[in-house]
């Protein structure tokens, strides 16, 4: 019965995501996964693309990225946020799309992670509460350790939007997108609070910011 509901709203929705539900969810469980999309029947700019028990994925259409030549398959950059009901927060992610035009305004996407090994393509990433307001930075890093140039560590840190000076560095066993999602979300209780210290940079650059994400995510 779940699944026959599931399948109800991806049709209502005009979209078609062909994964199964998730007993824990990662970042690369998206890698090769279809979705369908049509621009004049979508009325809103978030779209779920996923959803069972414990986790939904979000689509953050972007329509000025479906104009290009409808002869040929336009690889771009893509939004996605992995939500875990269980924390009721998720993660915006920058990924690829590969976009080819099927007939009029439907459009067939193919998601990828863009990652090679223990490289993620975009490393900056911020996490939304329930209404997709930004409420953390996170960035991933896969760096030489200082005393071993054959040895490598994998951490991500986490930091308060308002206050920049509450960050916290997690270590990790490799790549952040094979880490749960929920795992990932754990860690947020170890930011430290009202902690003042100097200057205070964001780690996320303003920058990439401004390039890989949305000013706000409008619905």
């Amino acid at each position: 019965m779940e699944l026959k509901q599931l399948n109800k709203i991806l049709i209502l929705l005009g979209l078609v995501f062909n994964i199964n539900g998730f007993s824990q969810l990662k970042m690369a469980d998206i890698e090769n996964k279809k979705v369908s999309v049509n621009l004049t029947t979508e009325k809103t700019n978030i779209i779920k693309i996923f959803e069972d028990r414990d986790y939904k994925i979000f689509y953050i259409l972007d329509k000025k990225r479906f104009d290009f030549d409808k002869k040929l398959t336009n690889v771009d950059l893509v939004n996605l946020v992995f939500f875990s009901k269980k924390y009721n927060k998720g993660i915006l992610t920058l990924f690829k799309q590969s976009v080819q035009h099927k007939k009029k305004s439907v459009y067939n996407i193919d998601l990828h992670t863009g990652s090679a090994d223990n490289y993620m393509f975009i490393p900056s990433m911020i996490i939304v509460d329930k209404d997709f307001n930004y409420e953390y930075l996170m960035k991933y890093s896969y760096i030489h350790l200082p005393n071993d140039i054959n040895a490598y560590t994998s951490s991500i840190s986490i930091q308060d939007n308002e206050n920049r000076c509450n960050k916290v560095r997690i270590v990790l066993k490799g790549n952040a997108i094979h880490e749960n999602i929920d795992d990932l979300l754990s860690n947020i209780s170890k930011v430290p609070k009202n902690v003042s210290t100097g200057k205070c940079d964001p780690i996320v650059y303003e920058m990439d910011l401004k390039d890989f994400f949305p000013e706000k995510i409008v619905q």
